[in-house]
């Protein structure tokens, strides 16, 4: 990962976790309900990493096979099937960057609701 690829990753996160502890901080939750909202977002997660632990170690499998078939293949057919690892690998991180700026997107709009409706609380008062 290039230096400015790993900044930009840093700093989504970043972001994810001062989104993440706005909402907390801010979320118009008990915190029982709000540990139990988590709880629950973090299994999803947990599940959704097994899957694609799962497929990573299918593909993997898959790129034993082909690369054990391609020991006797030609040098043109071993680098299209390298040139084929290296797209679907920046495919799944594509994917994955979007999905993690998605979801901090998600989190800084919940924040900012909640910041407004307690500004909009806190006038009514």
């Amino acid at each position: 990962m290039d230096n400015s690829n790993g900044k930009t990753v840093l700093a989504l996160l970043a972001g994810l976790a001062t989104g993440a502890a706005l909402g907390i901080l801010l979320a118009p939750r008990s915190g029982k309900e709000t540990r139990a909202a988590l709880r629950s977002k973090g299994e999803g997660m947990k599940e959704d990493l097994d899957e694609r632990i799962d497929e990573a170690r299918k593909e993997w499998s898959r790129a034993k096979g082909k690369m054990a078939d391609a020991a006797s293949t030609t040098k043109d057919e071993v680098s299209e099937l390298i040139h084929h690892m290296f797209n679907k690998g920046k495919q799944t991180a594509t994917r994955v960057k979007d999905e993690v700026t998605s979801a901090a997107n998600d989190v800084a709009d919940k924040a900012k609701r909640t910041v407004e409706d307690q500004q909009r609380a806190a006038r009514s008062n």
